[in-house]
């Protein structure tokens, strides 16, 4: 119906017509309800779809999170491995030139001294620790 529709009750010449008007403004109004029904079920959809992604991505960032933490951690113990035994080889090339120069420090009479166990373990932790200070004032990004 290409006809003008009334503003007012008082534009309606008759009942049927009002009638007419109204079962129009029904079926109108159920399209609508049926639109809005359809448009959120849509909606609902994408909704789910939008929580479902969100939480992919929450958990692949974890993941990531946590792999590149292990492997930093790797690194960092790899490294620390390096230096460690960097420490260890200084200790044992020390005690290597005090056997063959038979130089100890103080004299023979502190050699027992020098080669005992707590003496070794000692020197090797201090050692270890100073290439510890040393690799951290070179690498301040490292913890």
């Amino acid at each position: 119906m290409n006809r003008r529709r009334p503003r007012k009750a008082s534009e309606v010449g008759s009942f049927a017509e009002l009638r007419t008007y109204y079962d129009q403004a029904i079926a109108e109004l159920d399209e609508c309800h049926r639109q809005r029904r359809a448009i959120e079920g849509v909606n609902k959809a994408n909704r789910k779809e939008l929580l479902q992604k969100r939480d992919e991505a929450k958990t692949a960032k974890s993941r990531l999170v946590t792999l590149s933490r292990k492997q930093k951690a790797k690194e960092e113990a790899t490294k620390a491995g390096y230096w460690s035994g960097g420490a260890a080889i200084c200790v044992a090339l020390f005690y290597e030139f005090c056997k063959a120069s038979n130089g100890w420090i103080g004299g023979p009479k502190y050699q027992s001294l020098w080669q005992h166990e707590a003496m070794i373990s000692t020197l090797t932790f201090l050692t270890t620790s100073v290439f510890a200070w040393v690799y951290k004032a070179a690498h301040p990004d490292s913890k």
